[in-house]
């Protein structure tokens, strides 16, 4: 059966969740600041409907948070919700490298030099918007290494988290040099096919990763 494509305009609920997403990842919407809907819709120049919309999925994807009869904030999250979080993450992402390691084929590992030189850049320009950026193409350019569709679907879909988890970690002294170092190590082990200082590398990562996060998250906004 031969069936002509329909062209669907995106919905205005759907360009402003992908701005509202932007801007939240961008850092430029401050958490611990309530949001109105009613004041979004007006700053947009458009009706509450597709705002509500947008901030529904946004909460869906555990971006916000509603306050009854208040508004929306950033989400924060508890030291249950990251650890949870980064063991997902562990399991991901060490089981990439692990099996990109074990692949017969050599890994075209461009793309993740490309997204560790970035990072670099970012570091010297003090570019934290642009070093997290960098960074999701890191994480996930091991995922894709695996053409295992359905894990670089279940990446995807946690990038967002671990990016508002760790955008304000970049916040402590050193972090950003750190990260560099560290993914520095692992992409030479995976470079080397050598399975087991790649995984110990991910995996020190990604710890250090998840005490930095719960170090930042444990101070109180009125202290930032």
């Amino acid at each position: 059966m031969a069936l002509n494509k329909i062209s669907k305009p995106e919905s205005l609920a759907k360009k402003v969740q992908k701005a509202l997403r932007q801007s939240i990842l961008n850092n430029e919407l401050t958490p611990g600041v309530i949001y109105n809907e009613k004041q979004i819709a007006k700053d947009l120049g458009i009706s509450r409907t597709p705002v509500r919309e947008a901030l529904l999925e946004l909460s869906g994807k555990r971006l916000v948070k509603f306050l009854p009869q208040k508004g929306v904030i950033i989400n924060t999250f508890s030291p249950k919700e990251i650890d949870d979080a980064f063991e997902i993450r562990m399991a991901l992402e060490g089981f990439s490298v692990q099996k990109i390691c074990q692949s017969k084929d050599s890994a075209d590992i461009l793309a993740l030099e490309e997204a560790l030189c970035d990072q670099e850049k970012a570091v010297d320009a003090k570019d934290e918007v642009g070093f997290m950026q960098a960074d999701r193409h890191f994480h996930i350019g091991f995922t894709r290494l695996t053409r295992n569709l359905y894990l670089i679907d279940m990446m995807e879909n946690i990038r967002d988290i671990m990016h508002l988890m760790g955008f304000k970690a970049l916040g402590i002294p050193g972090r950003m040099q750190t990260v560099v170092l560290e993914h520095r190590k692992i992409l030479d082990a995976v470079q080397k096919k050598d399975v087991s200082n790649a995984m110990n590398a991910m995996m020190v990562h990604l710890e250090n990763s998840r005490d930095a996060v719960k170090q930042i998250h444990s101070i109180p906004h009125d202290k930032d």
